[in-house]
């Protein structure tokens, strides 16, 4: 099987630390010819560095979309230029590249969003409104791409060990201890994940959200 996978390429955005490097990290071991693209390489906040980065790539196989969030910012401070530099980073730039990039058939595509999708909170409302757009336009596609095989997977993280994370959480073992399995997630996790879904042709859970948030929400659906 992976002697089949070294012809097969990948794009993923976010893909020189946290959980883009570790997907990175695990799809390079079966082979797959990893373009890891570091924030200095595509800034989704920036419309021109979209467009640049859709001059340079035309297709791949699997293409992941993730992207660092907005701080903590309380709703009446939140400004016009926060509003606007985040709804490109987290929905228009990623609109664009779906719009210009070509999944081969057979692909995937994989969403990292956050598990705020499912139960937003005040303090990162620009994080969560934008993700759940962006949520809702990958699953309207979702049947399209269907048509040549191309699967979409949007994984959900909760708190995991990311540079984000150090940013959001004040007191980090105070934090774990108050997590129902007592640690924060590891990224690895999500890295060994996808790489078994690419590794293993998984395609029939397309078009669903996988939540890896350690049985933080209390959520039944």
């Amino acid at each position: 099987m992976q002697k089949r996978l070294k012809n097969k390429k990948a794009i993923i955005l976010g893909g020189s630390k946290g959980i883009g490097k570790e997907i990175a990290k695990s799809l390079k071991k079966i082979y797959i010819n990893v373009h890891g693209l570091s924030s200095k390489e595509i800034n989704t906040s920036d419309l021109n560095s979209v467009k640049s980065f859709c001059k340079k790539y035309k297709k791949t196989d699997i293409l992941v979309l993730n992207s660092g969030g907005p701080p903590n910012i309380e709703f009446k401070k939140i400004t016009i230029e926060d509003w606007q530099k985040y709804f490109n980073q987290l929905f228009l730039g990623f609109v664009l590249i779906l719009k210009k990039l070509k999944i081969n058939n057979n692909g995937y595509i994989f969403y990292i969003s956050s598990s705020i999708i499912k139960e937003p909170t005040e303090n990162l409302i620009i994080s969560s409104s934008l993700r759940v757009a962006f949520s809702s336009i990958l699953k309207s596609l979702s049947l399209n791409y269907s048509k040549n095989n191309v699967s979409i997977i949007n994984i959900a993280p909760g708190p995991f060990k990311t540079n984000r994370a150090k940013k959001l959480v004040k007191n980090m073992k105070l934090f774990e201890k108050s997590l129902p399995k007592g640690k924060i997630g590891n990224p690895k996790e999500i890295g060994d994940f996808v790489g078994a879904i690419v590794e293993n042709k998984i395609s029939y859970i397309s078009g669903t959200t996988i939540y890896f948030d350690g049985n933080i929400s209390k959520s039944f659906i």
